[in-house]
């Protein structure tokens, strides 16, 4: 799928160096680069998550102040693969001198971004989507220097909160496969540590590697003794070929889906009359009048409603990149480290999403007022470690083979769950 971009040019996947003065001036451009997979496993979603940064830029270009420079999106593909990722960073840093990047997507490739390109080059990296336990332990060890954010909240929450949906579910036993790498390795352990808190067993804990032509050895030996349900913890591609492969072998159409899998595509790939008992988390959003106005110019851009976890997420990082930028009149990686909890401090004037919001944010920060951003996935609170806390949401495939939400897990429920840990 080719990505339109922003002011109806395409979006530069090799974008000219360009550069902009340290104090802002009117008339200049900033690149801001994206690393996301638009192919490999993670390709089906990678595609539709994009869609969040396009808007954003397009509504920050749309509304800043005559002193702060236009946004410029350079998105790369990093094929889900960490190798590949961090050559697109690296081409992003040091040729088109970007002081950001919103991405990666999968933790894999984040966290190889994270501690060879974006830490030492002094970049701000803002992911929408990893939400491996890996960074929190990054940054407590002081390997990120600050410069490390998500807009997404971690696993050690989906984790607990999968595992209260599962025991709603009435599910007593569940087999566990996951993908090895940061994100299933991170998912696995705390989804197994509170359904066990919960009274519940995982019969099996089976990792697999990506990309293989089948996976028949790791489904036998997930589906020795027979669980009540099936917790795939995983992507699109590898998902796929898995569930295909658990109901061939007939194991229980019963299914626990991750934030990883939520896609109309995995869907209708698997076969929806075989996903009439699926229970799903992803991040889920706050409801403030920032969400529907978000909703409503994604609808206008793009023709659809964004039905998929992380799009408002990437929303939110690249406003983020942008008031900060506004904030700090710099386009340098420490001033826009330093200015993000500055547009988010909840002391400051409340703006939203949205073009008209952000001439608000841009009227407020020219004044030298003080400003909080309440972004499309609801308060943006970010602690020591670049962490946020923010619901989960819950989803299954309706009657009519539709992915759809159905309820939600508040942080005072994950927050009470994580306190009975500890």
């Amino acid at each position: 799928m080719r990505h339109p971009s922003i002011k109806q040019a395409a979006i530069a996947l090799a974008l000219a160096s360009m550069g902009c003065a340290p104090a802002f001036a009117a008339s200049c451009t900033t690149p801001v680069g994206a690393v996301m997979s638009l192919t490999g496993s993670l390709g089906v979603l990678g595609q539709q998550i994009a869609k969040g940064s396009e808007l954003a830029v397009a509504d920050f270009n749309a509304s800043h102040g005559a002193n702060t420079c236009d946004l410029k999106l350079s998105l790369l593909d990093d094929q889900t693969s960490p190798s590949v990722g961090v050559d697109a960073a690296k081409k992003l840093v040091d040729v088109q001198q970007v002081p950001a990047i919103i991405g990666a997507l999968s933790s894999g490739v984040s966290a190889a971004i994270l501690t060879s390109v974006t830490a030492p080059s002094q970049v701000v990296q803002i992911s929408p989507a990893s939400t491996s336990p890996t960074f929190s332990d990054l940054a407590k060890q002081g390997k990120t220097g600050g410069f490390w954010f998500r807009t997404c909240p971690s696993d050690a929450l989906q984790g607990l909160a999968m595992a209260k949906v599962a025991h709603d579910a009435g599910f007593k036993k569940v087999a566990v496969m996951y993908l090895n790498n940061p994100y299933g390795q991170g998912l696995s352990q705390e989804f197994t540590a509170g359904f066990k808190q919960l009274g519940g067993t995982v019969t099996q804990n089976v990792v697999y590697n990506p990309s293989q032509p089948s996976y028949r050895a790791e489904v036998g030996k997930a589906m020795s003794p027979t669980p009540d349900a099936l917790f795939l913890i995983g992507y699109p591609g590898d998902g796929t070929t898995i569930t295909r492969e658990w109901i061939g072998a007939g194991g229980p159409q019963k299914f626990l889906f991750p934030d990883g899998l939520e896609s109309q595509d995995f869907v209708n790939d698997v076969g929806a009359q075989y996903m009439k008992d699926v229970h799903g988390t992803a991040p889920g959003s706050d409801k403030t009048p920032s969400l529907a106005t978000f909703q409503s110019e994604f609808q206008t851009k793009f023709g659809t409603l964004p039905t998929q976890a992380y799009i408002p997420n990437a929303y939110d990082a690249t406003v983020l990149v942008g008031l900060a930028m506004e904030q700090a009149k710099s386009s340098k990686g420490p001033a826009i480290r330093d200015a993000i909890r500055k547009v988010t401090d909840p002391k400051g004037e409340k703006v939203y999403a949205g073009v008209a919001e952000l001439k608000k944010a841009a009227q407020l920060l020219a004044e030298g007022k003080t400003i909080q951003y309440v972004g499309a996935t609801g308060p943006l609170q970010f602690d020591a470690n670049g962490d946020i806390a923010a619901p989960m949401q819950v989803w299954n495939v309706s009657a009519q083979g539709k992915v759809e939400p159905t309820g939600m897990v508040t942080v005072a429920q994950i927050d009470a769950m994580r306190g009975a840990k500890k």
